[in-house]
């Protein structure tokens, strides 16, 4: 039900009469209710010289909040005048009087210029959403839970998520076993054998540092197996020092270094080695290989026996 406000009479304006009137809905809105208010301008368009200017609203009405406004519309009336209408929408926020006080309405006439108000006192009546014997209220007491049903969304999802963490359980074993079988270390070869490998790996490197930086290495690794000290982490000096402190003989020691010098040259100076005298080198890695394999190989058993016969 709409509150038709009275219409108010623009004493200052010709005998046309020009008319404002403010209409809200609902009645008797509760506190945050929504409330529409329609203003609304009535005027014989003979006596304007331009368009009616309405207010320019902010964020409030008063006390209420203005939550939108809608542009002006123009109506023509069946007796020839003109109706101008303005929506807005409206909210308070504690009961009782909510005053909306007056508003002008700029109403250019041919002669001048005048200012055509809302109705003065002009207020929104808000109820309380509690009843009137609020204070007498108790709060009901308190009812026992109410179990509920699981439906058969939560099973299916159920089963969807142990499904998939049971394929990626699997994913993951298999993954493991996969890894563990590339991984899976292979019986280590004698010092020596290692060292022929490696040499037969060298023969088709057609680079000559690479060459000389894996002899380099795989020598060293084969010094360090064979005669039990840390030769990969030692300067070439420093290996000729332990092979002398060693039970190899000069000879060999020498051969040894002279390899090693020569690899480091290679290595590091970037000394240019023909195809032909790389081969020699893997050669010379190979014989002396052999001879110190020879020389620190255990005895046999049967010569133990006849030694200690």
């Amino acid at each position: 039900m709409k509150r038709a406000l009275l219409l108010v009479a623009l004493a200052a304006l010709p005998a046309s009469a020009q008319q404002v009137q403010v209409s809200l809905t609902p009645n008797e809105p509760t506190v945050g209710d929504r409330v529409e208010a329609v203003v609304a301008l009535q005027v014989d368009p003979a006596t304007l010289t331009a368009e009616p200017r309405f207010p320019v609203w902010g964020r409030t009405w008063g006390e209420a909040d203005i939550l939108a406004t809608s542009e002006p519309r123009r109506t023509a009336e069946p007796d020839g005048s003109v109706v101008y209408r303005q929506r807005l929408t409206l909210a308070a926020f504690h009961p009782g009087k909510v005053a909306l006080p007056p508003m002008a309405i700029a109403v250019p006439l041919r002669s001048r210029t005048v200012q055509a108000s809302t109705p003065a006192g002009l207020a929104l009546s808000l109820r309380s959403v509690l009843p009137k014997n609020a204070k007498d209220l108790k709060p009901k007491a308190p009812k026992p839970p109410v179990p509920l049903p699981i439906g058969d969304a939560f099973w299916w999802t159920l089963a969807g998520l142990l499904a998939a963490c049971l394929a990626l359980g699997l994913l993951i074993l298999r993954q493991n076993r996969r890894v563990g079988e590339v991984e899976a270390p292979r019986p280590d070869l004698a010092p020596f054998p290692e060292l022929a490998a490696a040499l037969d790996r060298l023969a088709a490197e057609p680079s000559a540092v690479r060459l000389h930086t894996g002899l380099s290495l795989a020598f060293r690794h084969y010094l360090a197996r064979a005669l039990g000290f840390g030769a990969e982490e030692r300067t070439t000096t420093e290996i000729q020092r332990g092979l002398l402190a060693g039970r190899l003989p000069a000879p060999l020691v020498r051969q040894s270094v002279d390899l090693l010098r020569a690899c480091d040259l290679v290595k590091f100076a970037r000394q240019e080695v023909d195809p032909e005298r790389s081969r020699e080198r893997l050669d010379s890695a190979r014989r002396i290989g052999t001879e110190i394999d020879e020389r620190t190989r255990p005895a046999p058993a049967s010569d133990l026996l006849e030694a200690a016969g």
